[in-house]
């Protein structure tokens, strides 16, 4: 049985894939793919994880209860979960100088509580600033000093955290995106995490080009996909560049940023390190990088 499991990371998603997912759900199961409801597995796989961290054994009595809290009826081939905090909590993203410190351990205790060989590692990433501007949003900290722990923007490399990560679960495959290419890839990555072919049709694929295109732009672009449909995900995804570039709403592609002592210099600065980073990203052994 595979097993798909979406990761965040934090400040990537804030659910939107799994709920996207879930709103497929009933033509998925047909094909034999299983999207449980989040809150049939989220608590108790953290409850398992924290007994784990306790040194209590993992044994087959213990997966099954996975198995059994997932809520997978037989023929299913293929579960897809979805667990941002399986990384640490968001206030928990920086700690000791480090980009979440915890995760390593916390997805090798993780593959070994699944009842699979074959797990499937989801992944979004983002520009640091962005990322650090938008976590430090959702993590509650009482100051932007105690939130970062030390850590800064030039010292955040995505690269080294997925290092880490594979080399806790070589076992595993790796597919990662950047969240700035959400509107270009969004309906390919939710046929990637579901299992699907690349040409099958998802409820929710233009949900984020809804959100940066005009209407009129939108329904052009609709049209011209079903009067020509692309043969290939790389055919499709230059047919909405195209698209983009002539109906995006360039105002909804700009995020105000607020964050102690930034400048724009440090922001190119960290956004060319971060493109430079990618291209590692895509090299390591194990990882497979979307972009379009």
């Amino acid at each position: 049985m595979q097993i798909a499991l979406h990761i965040g990371a934090h400040g990537t998603d804030n659910d939107r894939l799994i709920q996207c997912l879930t709103a497929n759900a009933d033509r998925l199961e047909i094909a034999g793919i299983s999207v449980p409801q989040v809150n049939d597995y989220r608590k108790p796989i953290l409850d398992m994880l924290t007994d784990v961290m306790k040194g209590d054994p993992v044994n087959q009595r213990v997966r099954d209860r996975m198995l059994k809290d997932i809520g997978v009826s037989s023929g299913i081939d293929r579960i897809v979960l979805a667990q941002e905090n399986i990384l640490g909590r968001a206030h928990r993203i920086f700690e000791r100088g480090k980009l979440y410190p915890i995760a390593p351990k916390r997805l090798a205790d993780v593959n070994g509580l699944l009842p699979t060989t074959e797990l499937q590692i989801y992944m979004g990433i983002r520009n640091p600033v962005m990322f650090i501007a938008e976590t430090f949003r959702l993590s509650g900290a009482s100051s932007f000093a105690e939130f970062v722990d030390g850590v800064r923007l030039a010292d955040v490399r995505w690269s080294d955290m997925i290092e880490k990560l594979v080399n806790a679960v070589p076992q595993a495959d790796f597919t990662v995106w950047c969240h700035e290419d959400l509107p270009i890839l969004w309906g390919d990555i939710l046929r990637e995490v579901a299992g699907v072919e690349s040409d099958s049709p998802m409820a929710g694929e233009y949900d984020i080009l809804a959100e940066v295109m005009t209407a009129e732009g939108l329904g052009r672009l609709k049209t011209y996909i079903d009067s020509k449909p692309p043969q290939t995900a790389a055919q499709r995804q230059r047919i909405i560049m195209a698209f983009l570039d002539k109906f995006a709403i360039e105002e909804k592609l700009e995020q105000e940023l607020d964050l102690p002592g930034l400048t724009q210099d440090i922001v190119e600065r960290v956004t060319v390190d971060y493109e430079r980073d990618l291209k590692r990203v895509a090299e390591l052994p194990g990882v497979r990088l979307l972009q379009p």
